[in-house]
């Protein structure tokens, strides 16, 4: 059986007009026509465009074939999608409906009477100090301090016991005995300029320890900084603000370190940077306020920017440098902890206080330390950034003229 010239679908030669299919003209030209060059020229050109035209709408009963496969898939897929929502709606109507129940039970029970429970306030301990003037090898220097009110100031006289560390010759460094005792560290949600680094409140406890009366001076940073290298070189003279009796500044995390061992090397005593916890124990000195001084600070009393003002404050010169130490402490004989300089801890940095430990320790991190802590503001920081419970943070390898340190030891007598 011959086939379609068009769409070769086969027929019955000689009894079949048309093809059934496509509907192309399958009689043949007869002989005389068949030999006439011009028909036969046109005959196959319709053939091609016949050709052509059966290709086209092949491929359109395709694509027609695909989109209504596509179509019953959509309608499916809705149909089920529906389905779906509705039984998520009645889902949620029913979960809405108990918990309807609930509030309503609970708001009952908080319109029913309440007998007042007696609010029971902890408040900071202070030990007994460790430290007792019959000791030979110590000393105790008299100092006042100051509380700021709104409407004035208040000042009470002290006494504090420290030892020595003969550095060079006219060289000394002053170690302050902190007694133990317990402390809420943190700030409130009350207090003015807090971050939320500074939360959950949480109780610690501290050990006695001895800490450095003032910031680590240049005079003592060059005398320990000439010893032989223990791990890593240090500049002898490394600050912007030069002079013996200034903070030493431009020293990073790294370098405070080092100086902590070369001066346990020199001494026989351990020394090191204070944990988190007990930088701001021995900042606090028993307080609950924002600063040791109260709830405002004063630029007579620190260096900071005392263009700003905190809480009932005051403006007040803003020296635009760091300062020799300050003769006003607080009531561990401890000068500069608000201002002059950030001081670095040994502490790793953590966003907030959730696992903090509870025992005063340094707080190390589980994975790699990008950055440790630093506290108390510095020359440049506005009032806030100085508080007792103000956290910062840099990488350890940072240095910049707004960063110091002191340091700690065990009690030695």
């Amino acid at each position: 059986m011959p086939r379609c010239s068009v769409c070769q679908t086969r027929y019955t030669a000689h009894k079949t007009e048309r093809c059934p299919r496509c509907g192309w003209d399958v009689q043949p030209l007869s002989f005389v026509t068949g030999m006439i060059p011009e028909v036969v020229q046109k005959e196959a050109v319709r053939l091609e465009w016949a050709k052509q035209l059966w290709s086209k709408a092949k491929e359109c009963q395709e694509q027609a074939r695909q989109i209504q496969t596509q179509f019953e898939t959509i309608s499916d897929r809705e149909k089920s999608f529906q389905d779906q929502l509705t039984h998520q709606r009645t889902e949620f109507e029913e979960t809405l409906n108990q918990y309807e129940t609930k509030i309503a039970a609970l708001q009952a029970q908080l319109e029913a009477p309440i007998a007042p429970i007696p609010e029971v306030k902890e408040e900071p301990i202070i030990e007994e100090h460790p430290f007792t003037p019959s000791e030979r090898s110590l000393k105790f220097f008299q100092f006042e301090t100051v509380i700021i009110h709104p409407t004035g100031r208040s000042v009470q006289p002290h006494q504090a016991f420290y030892n020595e560390e003969i550095l060079e010759e006219t060289i000394n460094l002053e170690m302050v005995a902190i007694p133990g005792g317990r402390f809420e560290m943190g700030s409130p949600d009350t207090e003015t300029g807090r971050d939320l680094h500074e939360s959950p409140r949480h109780w610690v406890n501290i050990a006695p320890f001895a800490i450095s009366r003032f910031l680590i001076t240049q005079a003592q940073w060059k005398a320990i900084a000439a010893l032989p290298k223990i791990r890593r070189t240090l500049n002898v003279y490394p600050s912007d603000f030069e002079g013996d009796d200034l903070p030493v500044e431009q020293v990073s995390w790294y370098d405070a370190i080092e100086f902590c061992n070369r001066l346990s090397q020199k001494t026989g005593q351990a020394y090191r940077l204070p944990s988190e916890a007990e930088w701001e124990y021995a900042c606090r000195a028993g307080t609950i306020t924002p600063f040791h001084f109260g709830d405002t600070i004063a630029s007579d009393l620190a260096n900071y920017d005392a263009t700003y003002v905190y809480q009932f404050g005051t403006t007040g010169h803003y020296r635009q440098k760091t300062t020799p130490r300050m003769s006003i402490a607080n009531a561990f004989g401890l000068s500069d902890m608000h201002g002059n300089l950030w001081e670095w801890c040994a502490d790793a940095w953590h966003n907030n206080y959730q696992g903090a430990p509870t025992d005063g320790s340094v707080w190390e991190a589980d994975d790699e330390v990008t950055y440790r802590v630093l506290r108390g503001g510095a020359w440049y920081c506005l009032p806030e950034l100085c508080r007792s419970a103000q956290r910062h943070w840099n990488q350890p390898n940072m240095t910049g003229s707004g960063i110091g340190f002191r340091v700690v030891c065990g009690i030695h007598r």
